[in-house]
């Protein structure tokens, strides 16, 4: 099964799989997987990671399963892999699955009771689960409790089954896109913030020294500089870039390089050339960001003259999430200028 290099994807029990052996008489094999297994090991999301692992300790010191976690962030942005992570800490299975895949309730019923004692049910798009489906989390998520009806019209009847102690771990875009019934039976929400050029392009190196491949600092920060702002995307401009270092080059990634390859991604339409299109902000952005700074500049009040600012500039990896932001008057956008306060 295909998993994303960063982002773990699996909709399965994760297995850690022994690692291919070389042989005398064959090269050596390209690393299966390059997706971090532990806290250490992924770059970035720091106040997210803390926090994570402060929970994690305590609960292991009770001898209780971890709460339940909500984990908020764009698409690429890890939030599977941090799922996989958490469990493996816990000493837990891992089953995954995505809101658009339960379709009915039985689908959500067989994979509740199916689970182990401390296991991890990792749903992504948690957002998409149909209401009348959703329901059957709720006394699961608090009781560990399920209720299913047997039978039809007069026959019908209702039976409660009792669930191994899980924890299930949703991810979702944007947390206002969840009910409120949902959103308030996770004790752990956490908002992953917009990666930083500079994470990016430690993502980069580190995972261009998986896949034995050189690269300077130059051609790693351009690589992250011209990405969407994602691990995942990320990761695919850098398996371009090695291709093309390898018969265009000697194969080592420089500034020249990574420049030369990213623009040959751009002209086939699966990149933007120098972040074009990350300037536009979508309207739906657009309405979120004024509908939370209430119509008016975050820094003077005012009402006029409202421009959309990016806290981090895109020159500095900033991408067109509501968290990067915010509403500013003019005069307040022309003094900050392009500097990250």
């Amino acid at each position: 099964m295909a998993e994303c290099p960063h982002c773990h994807k699996e909709t399965s029990i994760f297995v850690e799989r022994e690692k291919p052996v070389a042989t005398a008489n064959s090269p050596t094999p390209e690393p299966e997987s390059q997706t971090p297994k532990q806290f250490s090991d992924f770059i970035g999301q720091t106040r997210v990671k803390e926090r994570l692992e402060l929970a994690i300790a305590a609960a292991k010191q009770r001898g209780e399963v971890l709460d339940h976690i909500l984990l908020i962030g764009s698409h690429g942005s890890s939030k599977a892999t941090l799922a996989t992570i958490i469990a493996r800490a816990m000493g837990a299975n891992v089953k995954a699955t995505s809101g658009q895949a339960i379709e009915y309730a039985s689908d959500l019923s067989g994979l509740l009771t199916n689970l182990e004692e401390g296991d991890v049910l990792f749903i992504d798009e948690i957002h998409r689960l149909q209401k009348t489906i959703e329901k059957y989390l709720y006394p699961a998520m608090e009781d560990f409790k399920l209720d299913i009806v047997i039978d039809q019209g007069e026959n019908a009847r209702s039976v409660r089954l009792n669930l191994p102690r899980f924890t299930l771990i949703g991810a979702a875009t944007n947390k206002e896109l969840l009910k409120h019934n949902l959103l308030s039976r996770f004790q752990i929400v956490g908002n992953m913030d917009d990666y930083s050029v500079a994470d990016l392009a430690k993502i980069v190196i580190r995972s261009a020294n998986l896949l034995n491949v050189e690269v300077d600092p130059a051609g790693a920060h351009e690589i992250a500089r011209r990405s969407r702002g994602t691990p995942l995307d990320v990761l695919k401009c850098l398996r371009h870039v090695r291709d093309y270092a390898q018969v265009k080059g000697d194969g080592k990634i420089t500034l020249e390089i990574a420049g030369a390859a990213l623009k040959m991604l751009a002209a086939a339409g699966e990149t933007e050339d120098a972040r074009a299109n990350r300037d536009a902000i979508p309207s739906a952005v657009r309405r979120e960001v004024w509908r939370r700074d209430e119509g008016k500049c975050k820094k003077c009040g005012s009402r006029k003259n409202l421009e959309y600012d990016h806290i981090i500039p895109v020159a500095e990896g900033g991408s067109n999430t509501a968290r990067n932001i915010e509403l500013l008057c003019q005069d307040c956008n022309r003094a900050k200028s392009d500097l990250i306060q």
